[in-house]
């Protein structure tokens, strides 16, 4: 289980007093994640989400925080940090930024279909379009300058196979972004996997989790959406009608650009790339200590997903 900082009994009930939510029923912590600790509450007056900042630091939380009000603002259901008998949204507890959010109704998808892949398509869309205006432009702390510095720390790590593909890829990015400079961007949620949302049946109820959120590429955000909600994980390879559905309901509600469309295959490796990269740092980081080994997500999964993608990538237009 992901419970990076654990609470005790007394320590959730004095947080959730500093709160208007009632008295302490219960609480449990969450599996699944890798990045933060989250816990399940339960109180007389409802469920809620603690999360508890493991990778930032205070002052680089109120980013995600603004970036989900100003969703939430747009009419989003997202995860906006409640406010407490403080007036702050933002806390420390044990040492770590946290906050307290609604827990919204639905469950997490066990795998996608055509029907949830449309739904998909068409919320981002219209994230990607709400996200334009938000003023604050922060790079990915997993972008472009981290790729470069953890491919060269891992390669030694790797089979030579697996670094060649990796800097092979990074290098093909490059040369093609060196030419491509101005391509639209949005703030992204940046790591919208079909586990960071929530459906009631086949309907969307909610997105979360958007501690990846960053201004960039918007076709780079829509690859990342494509690359889990559409590829069987055990082969890599992508389910086409998967693929169509959630492509059509994107393009209906957003226009890509020329360059967007030139661009797409790119993305589509790039995107693959990162989380593979981002899991060979967290598996390799973790290989002496099997309690956090036991917590990480197979890297296999993405360099499947990249080795099928320089196989072949298909167009972005859907017919």
């Amino acid at each position: 289980m992901a419970v990076y900082t654990s609470l005790s009994d007394s320590d959730m009930r004095a947080l959730v007093a500093d709160y208007y939510l009632g008295e302490l029923v219960s609480y449990q912590g969450i599996s699944g994640g890798v990045e933060n600790t989250n816990y399940f509450v339960n109180t007389t007056t409802g469920k809620y989400v603690l999360t508890l900042f493991e990778e930032f630091e205070f002052d680089e939380v109120p980013y995600f925080l603004d970036v989900v009000a100003h969703l939430k603002h747009k009419g989003f259901n997202v995860p906006a940090a409640l406010i407490d008998i403080h007036g702050e949204r933002l806390r420390m507890v044990n040492e770590r930024p946290a906050i307290m959010v609604d827990c919204f109704s639905g469950s997490e998808l066990k795998t996608t279909n055509e029907a949830t892949c449309k739904e998909m398509g068409a919320a981002l869309a219209k994230l990607h379009i709400a996200g334009e205006d938000f003023p604050q432009h922060r790079e990915s702390h997993r972008g472009v300058a981290w790729w470069h510095a953890t491919s060269q720390s891992i390669q030694s790590e790797l089979e030579p196979e697996q670094a060649n593909l990796l800097l092979s890829q990074i290098a093909e990015f490059d040369d093609f972004m060196a030419d491509h400079a101005d391509l639209p961007k949005t703030t992204i949620h940046g790591d919208l996997f079909y586990n960071n949302t929530l459906f009631d049946g086949e309907s969307l109820s909610a997105i979360i989790d958007f501690y990846n959120a960053c201004h960039s590429w918007v076709m780079y955000d829509l690859a990342i959406v494509v690359n889990d909600w559409c590829s069987d994980m055990t082969t890599g390879e992508l389910d086409m009608a998967k693929y169509r559905a959630l492509l059509k309901a994107y393009l209906y509600e957003r226009e890509p650009s020329a360059e967007e469309v030139v661009a797409w295959p790119y993305m589509l490796r790039i995107a693959a790339l990162r989380f593979w990269l981002s899991r060979l740092e967290a598996w390799h980081g973790a290989k002496h200590d099997p309690e956090r080994l036991a917590q990480q997500h197979d890297p296999l999964e993405f360099q499947r997903i990249l080795e099928a993608r320089v196989r072949y990538t298909p167009t972005l237009e859907v017919s």
